[in-house]
């Protein structure tokens, strides 16, 4: 259906049937340039439309929300989305939590049972990068520093997003965070990581398997120049154990799984 059927369907204004899809309550593709709507998802609107929800019936639920416009690779819909998240009470913690995180989680998991094509994939994350950079500008470290935390990628993983995330999640924390972003050599790495001032941490993320060899010789190579803990993160991380193997003094998949342990070293 198009935009204009849906309105008449609804007895709805186009504008408003605009603004569902850009605020991620009713899920829309475009073709030839043109917004196109299932009927089902309109009957679903028409169950419970925003208006309702707003008095007492339950809307989408906001990574929901996101990924309807992630999957349309709509980047404008998608940040709106997060206003209307923040404007709603919500924290930039709260908001990768609880949106963002579990948006990419569920197209990560549709791309491997080959419900999402590489191209949606691809793009949705470039969306999910430049809302990232926006929301970045409401994160600051609160109080006093707790110290400097160094974090990055090895030279064979060129996953930024996640580094993005992990280092506003310990900004949050009340650390200060140098982010390298991905492909860093070993040597380059421990260089700039040796450079800094009140240094309590080095964090290398490891997204995708198969990179023992590169996240041992970074580790190693942080080692020879830092006298701090060196941690693992990331989906391609086990936990302690696994991080201890490469070399490591802790590690985890999540950023959550790591920052308690973050908090104790600087108690």
């Amino acid at each position: 259906m198009s935009l204009h059927e849906v309105a008449e369907e609804l007895g709805v204004h186009y504008m408003t049937v605009y603004r569902y899809v850009r605020l991620g309550y009713l899920a829309a593709h475009k073709e030839g340039g043109s917004w196109r709507v299932a009927r089902s998802d309109v009957e679903e609107l028409r169950k419970a439309p925003p208006s309702e929800a707003r008095r007492g019936r339950p809307s989408s639920p906001w990574d929901q929300r996101l990924l309807q416009r992630l999957l349309a690779a709509d980047q404008n819909g998608a940040w709106k989305v997060v206003q209307a998240a923040r404007s709603s009470g919500m924290s930039p913690g709260t908001i990768y939590r609880e949106m963002i995180l579990p948006a990419m989680a569920q197209i990560g998991d549709a791309w491997h049972r080959g419900k999402v094509s590489v191209a949606q994939e691809h793009a949705a994350t470039q969306v999910v990068t430049r809302i990232v950079s926006r929301l970045s500008a409401d994160v600051a470290r609160r109080g006093i520093s707790k110290g400097l935390v160094v974090i990055g990628t090895t030279a064979t993983d060129m996953h930024t997003l996640p580094v993005m995330i992990a280092a506003d999640l310990m900004r949050l924390e009340g650390f200060d965070v140098l982010d390298l972003g991905s492909n860093l050599p070993a040597r380059s790495f421990a260089e700039i990581a040796a450079a800094q001032q009140r240094l309590v941490a080095v964090a290398v993320s490891v997204t995708m398997p198969g990179q023992s060899e590169e996240v041992t010789a970074t580790v190693a190579a942080l080692r020879d120049r830092v006298d701090v803990p060196i941690i693992l993160g990331g989906a391609a991380i086990d936990g302690d154990e696994h991080a201890k193997l490469l070399g490591a003094d802790m590690g985890g998949r999540t950023v959550d799984d790591i920052l308690p342990r973050m908090l104790e070293l600087v108690a």
